[in-house]
């Protein structure tokens, strides 16, 4: 390592910014061993406190995780934090629902479009693993949230843009916050049939779009799920939604 350049910030910040130049030049893989403690001080020459106050900037960055008695790690999703937008703070969670909905219309179609134009066969194939569990689930009665967000991760990745794909983490967000919502004060098994029968057809059509290549239906079809969802919370929260939607006009 060489090139350190002091400047006004906080030196630990400094340092903190340094390592990840570092490790994005240095080509790091999620799971990577990081250089020790001790051999970052030597290298950079500096106090052994300022390097502890970096790696710590670093781990609450999601950047790197400290493995007690092996050593510090980069990140499995380096960057990524749990609720980067601070929404767990927001009160009203009917009108948190309604823009997360809002959100979602305007991210998620176009997602689908760019997956169906770019998804590799190892995409599709991911994709219709998560749809399979998903319906699997559902069918069992058992919770699908993970294989829901594990279906959305695959098909933002599908999409081949490194900013959606790391919007991953928010949309997924938006996921839970809907599905928690939802079933908050009901069990999956008493959700409204016909809805949920509808945003299987949607999920397999979706699949379906993508498999083909087909970036226009993969849309309409997103779009139409979206629809789905936003119809579910509308007659769940009846007036008090209607009154979210009036205030916002």
């Amino acid at each position: 390592m060489n090139g350190f350049i002091h400047n006004s910030n906080p030196l630990p910040n400094q340092v903190a910014d340094y390592l990840i130049r570092w490790i994005r030049e240095s080509n790091l893989n999620p799971g990577d061993r990081m250089p020790t403690e001790l051999e970052l001080t030597e290298q950079l020459n500096l106090g052994r406190s300022t390097v502890r106050e970096a790696i710590a900037i670093l781990k609450n960055r999601n950047v790197v995780e400290v493995r007690r008695g092996c050593g510090t790690f980069l990140s499995q999703t380096p960057g990524n934090i749990s609720d980067p937008l601070g929404l767990d703070f927001v009160q009203d969670r009917v009108k948190l629902a309604k823009d997360w909905s809002a959100l979602r219309r305007v991210i998620e179609p176009a997602i689908a479009e760019m997956a169906a134009q770019n998804a590799t066969q190892e995409d599709i194939e991911k994709i219709k693993y998560w749809n399979d569990r998903i319906n699997q689930d559902i069918a069992e009665e058992k919770p699908h949230l993970e294989s829901d967000q594990q279906f959305h991760r695959a098909l933002a990745s599908a999409t081949k843009n490194v900013v959606m794909d790391r919007l991953v983490p928010v949309i997924v967000e938006g996921i839970q916050e809907f599905m928690t919502t939802i079933n908050n004060s009901a069990s999956l098994a008493t959700i409204n049939r016909s809805s949920t029968l509808a945003t299987r057809h949607l999920h397999n059509e979706i699949v379906r779009a993508v498999s083909e290549h087909d970036g226009e239906a993969a849309k309409k079809a997103m779009e139409a799920l979206l629809g789905v969802n936003e119809e579910r919370l509308r007659e769940k929260f009846g007036k008090d939604w209607e009154e979210t939607l009036s205030d916002n006009k």
